[in-house]
């Protein structure tokens, strides 16, 4: 560029408007960052809900543990700053590139534990904090508490991470953290690729088959319309309160033995009981239940923290007033498929489905079932870091939730456990809890009496909650 071109070209930007010349400095600014590589599908949804509404924090996932013993700080702050820098989606920034979203990695950079005092509502606030997507790392850490006991709270934006990648998450601390103590490199094995070459090839990965198929499943399907106690807001808020669930061993095997005799798996017969459960409380025959899977069938995947975490929609058939052993045999075929059509992300079915706009409900799914006694555990609930012991901490009440009903089931040896998120903008307290005791009753019923029909399930179901 001649001295005379570079004159003219000051000229004209010295005429540009102010807020012209602010959106180029950005622009550039943002372009200096580094290469742009696009998100994932599963990212951009969470990206667009983001920018829709910024203080929707339904989409933090949290961990948070106690630790006993003399709590390094600096130690803390080297191990999560060499985990970031490790896993790139961690230390990155979610910008508009012309007309789309692109993420663009940051270098990395020493990672803040910040200091706190107080108690569960000091971790609340900490919790429900925004992420700034365009400018916050999409992890952040707290510590608190002192003396010999600490709260170590570690809260991921879901673009970031999802269940899987808590687990990875508290292996490497704990091996970063050990590291530190001891003077010495952390031993990890080298990542075989990062979570932007997952979005590259997510983006390419497309079969036209599998999208026709979930077209043609779910054309039609109508929302799922529970009674509520209070009048429907204009606009989804995703406020909710935690109702605890808990079907004993006995019960839990004898559905277990009942979905054997069918050929299908427990995960199916929990699933079918839940869409039963649903259906008898909204008196509906035609719905779809929203099931998370871990989206990680390559090995490659398994080491890395990223948004892997995709949603299925389950169609309910209760039509013409079934026993339970006619749903199982029903909804085998149906869930087998989609499970085999499981990496088509959720945010090109709905772009299929085209459901109807209605922005106080979730689309396709109102109702979400997780089961998540199949994901990584062993380091999520270890017990030591370094020479802290590690306790883990009783799951704080949320304040956000993605559905109208939300179920975080488990199955161990004490039978299946966990909880039912309900909406408290649409039911209350008491609607709650029988929300979740006709779930468990038609559990408790159906591997009694697998042949009754569900008009006769839901009365001795009824008879069992009271």
């Amino acid at each position: 560029m001649t001295p005379e071109d570079r004159a003219e070209l000051v000229k004209r930007l010295a005429e540009l408007p102010l807020a012209r010349r602010e959106a180029l400095r950005r622009s550039l600014a943002e372009q200096a960052d580094g290469m742009a590589w696009p998100l994932s599908s599963g990212q951009e949804r969470l990206w667009f809900l983001s920018r829709f509404d910024p203080a929707d924090t339904g989409y933090h996932m949290m961990w948070h543990v106690r630790l006993h013993g003399a709590v390094d700080h600096a130690g803390l702050v080297w191990a999560f700053s060499r985990i970031v820098a490790r896993h790139e989606v961690l230390r990155t920034r979610f910008l508009l590139r012309g007309d789309r979203p692109a993420q663009v990695v940051r270098e990395p950079e020493q990672v803040p534990v910040e200091r706190m005092d107080g108690g569960e509502q000091a971790v609340v606030g900490f919790v429900n904090r925004p992420f700034d997507l365009s400018r916050d790392l999409p992890i952040r850490v707290a510590l608190i508490g002192d003396g010999d006991a600490h709260l170590l709270c570690m809260v991921i934006h879901h673009i970031a991470g999802d269940a899987w990648s808590l687990d990875v998450l508290m292996r490497e601390l704990a091996e970063c953290y050990a590291a530190y103590q001891e003077g010495r490199e952390p031993d990890l094995p080298a990542l075989p690729l990062q979570y932007r070459h997952f979005a590259v090839w997510e983006r390419k990965r497309q079969d036209p088959r599998a999208l026709e198929w979930w077209a043609e499943w779910l054309a039609g399907v109508p929302p799922l319309d529970l009674p509520a106690d209070r009048p429907r807001p204009k606009r989804w808020s995703g406020r909710a309160v935690r109702q605890y669930v808990s079907v004993p061993d006995d019960a839990a095997t004898r559905l277990e033995d009942l979905a054997k005799q069918e050929r299908c798996t427990p995960f199916m017969a929990l699933v079918v009981a839940f869409q039963a459960s649903m259906g008898l409380r909204a008196g509906q025959e035609d719905f779809c239940v929203g099931v998370p899977v871990h989206g990680r069938g390559r090995a490659e995947f398994a080491p890395l923290i990223g948004c892997f975490s995709n949603t299925i929609a389950l169609r309910a058939d209760l039509s013409g007033d079934p026993t339970f052993r006619e749903l199982l045999r029903r909804a085998r075929g149906p869930f087998l498929r989609a499970l085999q059509n499981s990496d088509t992300p959720f945010e090109r079915v709905l772009n299929a489905v085209q459901p109807p706009r209605d922005l106080s409900r979730p689309p396709l799914c109102q109702v979400v079932f997780n089961l998540t006694h199949d994901l990584p555990k062993a380091d999520l609930f270890r017990t030591t870091l370094g020479d802290l012991r590690v306790e883990t901490c009783e799951p704080l009440r949320v304040t956000q939730a993605r559905a109208e009903i939300f179920g975080e089931i488990y199955r161990d040896a004490g039978g299946v456990g966990g909880w039912l998120e309900y909406n408290s903008d649409l039911f209350s307290a008491e609607t709650g809890h029988l929300i979740g005791e006709t779930f468990t009753g038609l559990v408790h019923r159906a591997g009694k009496h697998p042949d009754l029909r569900l008009s006769l399930l839901k009365v001795s179901t009824e008879r069992h909650v009271r």
